[in-house]
């Protein structure tokens, strides 16, 4: 980051003499103040340019295409292709700073997730960051237990030993009871798939969820008696050609420099892409994002034949200009921004 210089500013006393001493008199002075106007010149044009060179857009963030992503990055009905950050972009967020997935902090009990005090809601749960870590909780994220499994309306970045409620989305229709966990949420699974992300963070109804849900237990034929979507994860057969795909393309963030990205492509269509400020935010929430790409692939995908062409296009449509992306991603997409920086862009 760019230590802050305070400019000088000559007044207008010194500008008049600077401007009108024919420099005999006081040669030395008026250069000192000229040297001083020019350097807090340089630094603000400098800090201006570092700015506006940083962000989400075509010059700073590149898909990778060719035979080589192709051959390497595809499974089955799916392809993702990397989206790797210049130096710039990699600079201007160095500072953006460590934090702990939700899963892991979950399984070690660094974060605990329950119902809201006072019988619970459906849309609201209550997070507790027991640790000296930042947790990030990301949108689409599924916790199990409760009253009933959940999805994560939007992320959230939770400072140690904060305490917040966390907007939520019912991923089980039919139940509302206290389970094995009681109040509490000991598990994740994963991210739902594209369509029900998107009807949560755009469509932000929960009749849309539960729809997108049951048409996701009953294309899996998935033995799922209170209609939640964790039970199409466990379901034999979907398990098995998950893992399938996970083992074929789970560890890409570690196979490509700099990637902070991806492009998710099934059939002729994108149908999703997910960048991130760093390379640790992307690696540490890829193996979770991963499932929502698999689940879309499983459930309404077909052999991949979109073009090296077409994905240069669609990316530069999505990224030429980081002052449209909310507008873009508004409607079709989601956008994560948190005290001014933009942690995560993500489009359906």
């Amino acid at each position: 980051m760019l230590e802050m210089i305070e400019p000088y500013a000559p007044t207008s006393v010194q500008l008049n003499v600077l401007l009108t001493n024919t420099g005999k008199d006081q040669p030395h002075t008026n250069m000192e103040i000229l040297k001083k106007t020019i350097s807090a010149l340089a630094v603000a044009l400098l800090i201006c340019s570092t700015a506006a060179q940083a962000q989400y857009n075509t010059a700073n963030l590149t898909p990778v295409v060719g035979k080589e992503t192709n051959a390497s990055y595809t499974c089955e009905k799916l392809r993702l292709y990397p989206i790797i950050a210049n130096d710039v972009f990699r600079e201007a967020h160095k500072d953006i700073g460590q934090s702990v997935p939700m899963n892991k902090a979950l399984a070690d009990g660094r974060l605990k997730v329950s119902e809201k005090e006072g019988g619970g809601t459906v849309n609201t749960l209550q997070a507790k960051n027991t640790s000296t870590d930042t947790i990030y909780l990301m949108q689409g994220e599924v916790v199990v237990g409760g009253k009933q499994d959940r999805m994560l309306a939007q992320d959230v970045l939770i400072p140690p030993g904060a305490t917040m409620d966390i907007g939520a989305f019912c991923v089980e229709h039919g139940r509302w009871s206290e389970g094995g966990t009681g109040k509490g949420f000991n598990n994740t699974a994963g991210v739902v798939p594209q369509e029900v992300r998107k009807a949560a963070a755009v469509q932000k109804d929960q009749s849309e969820v539960w729809d997108k849900v049951a048409k996701n237990v009953a294309k899996h034929d998935a033995n799922a008696p209170s209609g939640s979507y964790v039970d199409v994860t466990r379901d034999e057969k979907f398990a098995k050609a998950q893992k399938q795909y996970k083992d074929r393309l789970g560890r890409l963030p570690q196979s490509v420099k700099h990637i902070v990205g991806v492009v998710a492509v099934t059939g002729d269509r994108v149908v999703g892409c997910d960048v991130f400020a760093t390379e640790d935010m992307f690696a540490q929430a890829f193996p979770q994002l991963i499932d929502a790409y698999i689940a879309e692939a499983l459930s309404n995908g077909s052999e991949v034949t979109m073009s090296d062409a077409a994905i240069q296009e669609y990316f530069k449509e999505l990224f030429e200009n980081e002052k449209a992306l909310e507008e873009k991603t508004n409607g079709n997409g989601y956008l994560f921004k948190q005290e001014g920086k933009t942690y995560r862009i993500s489009s359906f």
